[in-house]
Formats: C-alpha cells, structure tokens, sequence
C-alpha cells in the first residue's frame, strides 16, 4: 500500500491498495478514500506536507493487523505493546467496538442507520458521528469537542491534523499512512488533554472509507 498520496491532487483518492484482499476493505476493489469521511476542500495548506519525523517527545501508536480492514485491527505502541482493539463482530457487522488494554470499553460506533451513530462512554454520549465530526462551513475540515475544548481536524498533504480549533499554530496530533497500517502521533499536550482515545477512534473512522453524512 501507497503511503505517497496527495489527495488534493488524486481527488481524495489514496493510491493503489495491495494486491490481493484491499487492506481497507472496499468491496469495489478501489481504495476508498483517504479522508473517506473528511469533507474535500478547495485547496491545501501548506503545513504539515509530507511525512516528517515525529518529533523526539511524540507518542506514537500504530493501527495494524487489519482483519481485514482498519475496522478490524489492533493498535499498538511503539514497543509493539497491545495499548486497543478495533472489534467489529462478522456476526455484527454494522457495530464496532474500541477496547483498550484493560478490556474496557472506549467506544462503540453504529453503521447501521443512514447516519451512523458514536458513543463514548463517559465522555459523548449516543449521537450520529456526523454531529460528533461536524463539517465545517467551508467543507474543508471537521470540528470535534473533548470535554468541553473544540478541536479541528484538518487533511493536510499526506497527514490528517488536529489543531485547536481557536489557535491552530502548534499541532495536537497528525495521522498518516504507513506500508502496513497507520500511524496515530500525539503531541505531549494531546497525551496530557487525554485525547488517544479519541484519535484512534477518529483516525479509523477516517480512514474506514464509510460515508458518515
């Protein structure tokens, strides 16, 4: 799988999925879109291009082991450390649960209605992910609220961003593609706000090529 994509320029198309079974589970045999459930925007900014380092004080975390796709995976550290569990049941199919390494439950997202349903425990309750991810007016990006701090995910080159939604001079946490999964990298400040769960939720929802309009 293309970890080079730029989805401004491929109409929000990710590159050629690996041969064989699609790694993100898209039955047209196409790899749906990298910001399959991020609204496309005119133009892109200019940070955050291209897959840079993360900086040395960065926890990571690495969505892999797809069964077969990003709803079916395990999220590991750096250390290669069991940290969640993405489980979405074949006898279930339109739910997906978030486990973390405590086998607590983090999440459940509903796929079943015509607009698909997230709940946090402890955190948001039951509504549609569409309310949870609000598109913002100019359709260029999503907004999202943490305990009471509105957040701001934005594509940007090859990375999904998140920002404060009221200064967005220093990135909270970035998400891309790698050869076999996905990278989830959270600033010290994101560790601190408590915002892993949340970004691994959102990065697979992201990236689960599922329509949540």
């Amino acid at each position: 799988m293309s970890a080079h994509f730029n989805p401004y320029v491929q109409g929000w198309r990710m590159g050629n999925a690996q041969s064989g079974a699609n790694a993100w589970g898209s039955s047209s045999g196409e790899a749906p879109s990298i910001f399959g459930a991020l609204p496309g925007g005119s133009s892109s900014s200019s940070r955050g291009q291209g897959n840079i380092p993360p900086p040395p004080d960065a926890t990571l975390f690495h969505i892999t082991s797809f069964r077969p796709n990003i709803l079916n995976a395990t999220v590991v550290d750096t250390r290669g450390r069991s940290c969640y569990r993405i489980v979405t049941d074949p006898s279930q199919p339109h739910s997906t649960a978030y486990y973390d390494a405590h086998r607590r439950t983090v999440a459940v997202v509903d796929w079943s209605a015509a607009r698909p349903s997230v709940e946090v425990p402890g955190l948001a309750p039951r509504q549609s992910i569409c309310s949870w991810l609000r598109a913002m007016p100019d359709r260029a990006s999503r907004l999202m609220e943490v305990r009471g701090i509105a957040y701001i995910w934005v594509p940007e080159g090859e990375n999904i961003s998140l920002y404060h939604a009221q200064s967005q001079s220093h990135r909270l946490a970035r998400v891309y593609v790698i050869g076999d999964g996905v990278k989830v990298e959270l600033s010290p400040h994101a560790m601190q706000a408590h915002l892993a769960d949340v970004c691994i939720l959102s990065a697979s929802i992201f990236l689960s090529g599922r329509n949540i309009d």
